[in-house]
């Protein structure tokens, strides 16, 4: 097989490659770039390179100083040491061997100085290969290079031991599945089927990154479904609360059909999700609370869903309804296809969307302004406090049912419901 980009990549590793090699030690370029070798991806400006040495971290941090503009050691008593140089960012990691408890994903790290127990380690055999240095030789010890030729995704190691170590490795074999067309083997979805309720030690934190990256691929479906058949899916939504997972199963062919509806965005995706399985905006609001989003992520997502669900159960669309809609709506375009992929008449949202148009078209509701605090004390001739709040209210409610209204008229329809209501 010819690498097309394999010369780039060793032309960027060369000096790192002398340096370790006249100090006597022995360097391997693992993880995603070689595998991408196999699958002919360039190198890119952007992408890490991550090598295994059997040096030891202090050794590495001595044989990488000509050559490391900056250098960062965090990673250290796992055996990591970080540099950059000329813009590009490497990690050298001496062999490891894990061990793992029962009660956490978190490796017990021993050193050594084997590449094949290393590669060993690593979660998927497209990801268990390695290149020497210098000289470019594949090591390939679980059959990495024929699984990806033959695109199926297998374990190193039993996938019984893979998952029962990091039970995230469940939700990276979705989302490899998915990314590179993999076939996960017998054993492998076997395996998920038993140890799925293991994803309750992994932090929810850490599972909510390998959701993201999943529902951002063109084809999230295919890793979606490895993810429900295997019963992980069903965690992941209800994490924390695993009597959620009665109300989740019945629910998810439907909200994997209308999240592939959906462009390559997670977090239309999430939102068609969490109003198939949950159906309110106060399900989708409890979704994202368990899965401890950000808190622009989860607002963008609760008020997504909350539009869309508008849409969907307005009874008009008078002009009304659509200013209200509009005012409250951040993402029209998103949530207008949200409730596309809902609605039993797609005609409705259609309409619903040219009103909306229409009305913008009409009327710019960016640019409608309303009184503001110190012109409604002098209007109503009252002290500041919680009537301006109301007042403020009042005169939103007449721009929504009358459209816009200029600083005259606002002023007269005002005093007029203050007449009428003095203790607002």
């Amino acid at each position: 097989m010819t690498f097309t980009y394999l010369d780039d990549v060793l032309n960027e590793v060369e000096e790192l490659s002398r340096l370790f090699a006249d100090a006597g030690y022995r360097l391997f370029l693992v993880g995603g770039i070689v595998r991408d070798q196999w699958l002919d991806e360039p190198l890119i400006a952007s992408s890490d390179i991550d090598l295994t040495t059997d040096a030891l971290p202090a050794e590495i941090k001595r044989i990488v100083a000509p050559f490391a503009e900056d250098l960062w050691t965090q990673g250290e008593k796992f055996g990591t040491i970080g540099l950059r140089s000329s813009g590009r960012d490497f990690e050298i990691t001496t062999h490891r061997a894990e061990t793992y408890t029962s009660d956490s994903r978190k490796p017990i790290v021993s050193f050594g100085d084997v590449i094949d127990v290393d590669l060993s380690r690593r979660d998927f055999t497209v990801n268990a290969m390695a290149i020497e240095l210098p000289g470019g030789d594949l090591v390939d010890p679980y059959g990495g290079a024929h699984d990806l030729s033959a695109r199926l995704l297998r374990t190193p190691l039993s996938a019984d031991v893979s998952f029962t170590d990091d039970p995230l490795r469940m939700l990276r074999a979705a989302r490899f599945a998915t990314k590179f067309s993999l076939v996960p083997d017998e054993e492998l979805i076997d395996s998920a089927t038993r140890l799925h309720t293991r994803l309750r030690i992994v932090a929810i934190e850490r599972i909510g990154v390998e959701l993201r990256r999943l529902l951002s691929l063109e084809a999230a479906h295919i890793g979606l479904r490895f993810l429900a058949d295997t019963g992980s899916l069903a965690e992941v939504l209800s994490y924390g609360q695993p009597a959620l997972i009665d109300v989740v199963n019945p629910a998810l062919d439907a909200a994997i059909d209308v999240a592939n509806r959906l462009p390559a965005d997670w977090h239309q995706r999430l939102a068609a999700i969490g109003i198939s399985v949950f159906t309110t905006v106060d399900g989708v609001q409890a979704m994202c609370d368990r899965l401890r989003l950000a808190r622009d992520d989860e607002r963008r997502i609760v008020r997504m869903s909350r539009s869309a669900i508008e849409v969907l159960q307005a009874m008009t669309v008078d002009d009304e309804t659509v200013r209200r809609w509009v005012d409250g709506c951040e993402d029209r375009s998103s949530a207008l296809s949200l409730a596309a992929v809902f609605a039993d008449d797609p005609s409705w949202v259609a309409a619903f969307d040219d009103a909306v148009h229409d009305l913008i078209d009409r009327e710019d509701p960016g640019a409608v302004t309303f009184l503001g605090g110190e012109t409604i004390m002098s209007v109503l001739d009252m002290p500041p406090g919680p009537a301006i709040g109301h007042a403020q209210k009042f005169l939103k409610d007449c721009y929504f049912a009358h459209g816009p209204l200029d600083a005259e008229d606002q002023q007269a329809r005002l005093a007029s419901w203050w007449a009428d209501h003095p203790t607002a």
